[in-house]
């Protein structure tokens, strides 16, 4: 905005210039024509136009058509810092004007001595070597026959002025160039949040390639609108002469987001009233996903410390459970050996509840054991397992959130499988949240098969774990992030579950892949073979 304020305070001033010179000539030439032709004047024409020649508060010169300066007043002799007439009359004007600007100098002589007039600005160089900014306007001096005879020059001053002007230019282009180069976005806007102006730093913020495309636009049309309102009220409060600044999100012209923090001043006019809205603004998006990074560390290292927690609970729980378990187990026991031993044989039905009692007693140990293994912190220690029994242990875990949703699992796993060799927890860890992942997409899916496939293969000395389900699948945008730290699809996802499993699958000498199926998604955890040495 500034730029313009400063093109047109120079037009202001040019044509401020040009009409007071203007009604100088008119003056001039009033004065002279009412004392020339004033009724019983006792001076002859020369005397006057000699006295107002040399009156005249500007440079007046007569010059032949080679360029030879025949008559020049005081005010030209001020002009060129000498007070000698002498010095310049009967000389070249070409011996004081600049060698740039003989030529369109002669075509101006040419013109003069054709009839027509001329105008131009050009410098001279005094006789003290100094240069200075001239403009003249010349025209034709015809005799009493009409025939021109020299050239009539009204000159004047414009070194001040010029020089101001050109300041003021090399200001503009220093302040523009600054602007243009500027690594941040700066921009103008008007109160309604129309564009006036914006650098190059902040068209690449909006990924723009095209000025077309964002200046003349409302700033409105890339804000998210969560942030419209509180930008809304920060013009306001700078077209009330407040500074302000905010950070918010914007929509990039490719579809794209991005965080972005502006400063916003008031920018005024010569009148003092604020004109526009003048915004440095930065990029900071990189420093938001950082926080938010940040932030979700936070909220793990949290979810950890209540599993440490719960691990704790969960040992504690055990060891109070085994003993009434045991107990349990032992008087069902007892009960029916006393039954055996009493000859009722014909209370069948009895012995079998009791076998059953002593039967789940035995279960419900093993799973408080194997919860207990999960929850407790230990090194991992790869051992010889064989697959059907892990699994067996970890949907026995999963039994209860099965029935929950009414899912079905389908296991194929073929005779004479190689033994695997993992830590037993740690692969219990990585197949508990691949079920779990994939039950919950079913659920999420109302039109998918309530259907969960696990099926194994031996290949090349390892054995490849898939787990599939047929819900609508993972979108291609999100593939690539799929195993990323802290991303998630979840709405109270923390985004851990796939990155720590891969982690732990490779730390085994494994891996976990992800493959799209039609329908649903398949996860792959390839685990090594327990290989004997030779």
């Amino acid at each position: 905005m500034e730029p313009v304020n400063l093109a047109l305070l120079v037009s202001i001033f040019t044509g401020l210039l040009i009409l007071s010179w203007l009604w100088m000539q008119y003056r001039f030439k009033l004065k002279m024509r009412l004392l020339i032709d004033a009724p019983g004047t006792r001076h002859s024409r020369n005397d006057l136009f000699q006295t107002l020649f040399e009156a005249a508060p500007e440079c007046i010169k007569l010059q032949a058509e080679d360029g030879l300066i025949e008559q020049i007043n005081s005010a030209g002799l001020a002009i060129l810092e000498t007070s000698m007439s002498s010095k310049i009359i009967g000389q070249s004007i070409y011996g004081v004007m600049a060698a740039e600007y003989h030529t369109e100098y002669r075509h101006l002589t040419n013109r003069v001595f054709k009839g027509g007039t001329g105008f131009m600005e050009f410098e001279l160089v005094t006789f003290k070597g100094k240069r200075r900014w001239l403009e003249t306007h010349a025209v034709p001096l015809r005799d009493e026959h009409g025939k021109i005879y020299a050239l009539l020059a009204i000159t004047r001053d414009i070194d001040k002025h010029k020089r101001m002007t050109q300041q003021l230019v090399e200001q503009r282009n220093r302040l523009n160039t600054i602007i243009e180069s500027e690594p941040e976005c700066v921009k103008l806007q008007d109160q309604s949040g129309i564009i006036i102006e914006m650098n190059p730093a902040g068209l690449a913020l909006l990924s723009a390639t095209n000025p077309d495309g964002v200046i003349g636009h409302s700033v409105y049309e890339f804000i998210r609108e969560e942030y419209q309102q509180r930008y809304k009220e920060l013009t306001s409060n700078v077209f009330n002469g407040v500074r302000d600044n905010m950070e918010f999100e914007v929509n990039t012209v490719t579809g794209g987001r991005r965080w972005l923090e502006t400063h916003a001043a008031p920018l005024l006019d010569s009148n003092g009233r604020v004109s526009a809205l003048l915004a440095i603004t930065r990029d900071i998006d990189g420093r938001k996903k950082n926080e938010l990074k940040l932030r979700n560390q936070q909220q793990e290292l949290a979810h950890m410390c209540r599993l440490n927690t719960l691990g704790e609970l969960a040992s504690g729980l055990a060891h109070e459970l085994k003993q009434p378990l045991c107990a349990i187990s032992s008087y069902a026991e007892s009960a029916v050996m006393l039954n055996d031993a009493q000859g009722c044989h014909e209370n069948k039905k009895v012995n079998d509840i009791l076998h059953k009692i002593v039967e789940e007693t035995a279960r419900a140990s093993g799973i408080i054991n194997g919860l207990r293994d999960f929850v407790r912190k230990s090194s991992p220690v790869p051992q010889a397992i064989k697959i059907n029994g892990l699994l067996d242990e970890i949907l026995e875990l999963m039994e209860p959130e099965r029935r929950r949703w009414g899912i079905k699992i389908d296991v194929t796993i073929p005779a004479g499988l190689s033994a695997a060799w993992v830590d037993r927890v740690q692969t219990q860890q990585i197949m508990m949240n691949l079920i779990n992942n994939a039950i919950q997409a079913i659920n999420e899916s109302p039109q998918s098969k309530k259907l969960l496939e696990i099926s194994v293969l031996e290949k090349h000395d390892q054995l490849h774990i898939e787990v599939r389900d047929f819900a609508e699948g993972i979108s291609e945008l999100l593939r690539p992030h799929l195993f990323t730290s802290f991303f998630t699809t979840k709405p109270e996802g923390i985004g851990i579950g796939l990155s720590l499993s891969r982690g732990i699958a490779e730390a085994q000498g494994g891996q976990l892949n992800y493959q799209s199926v039609q329908p649903g998604s398949v996860f792959c955890l390839i685990i090594p073979c327990n290989i004997p040495r030779r």
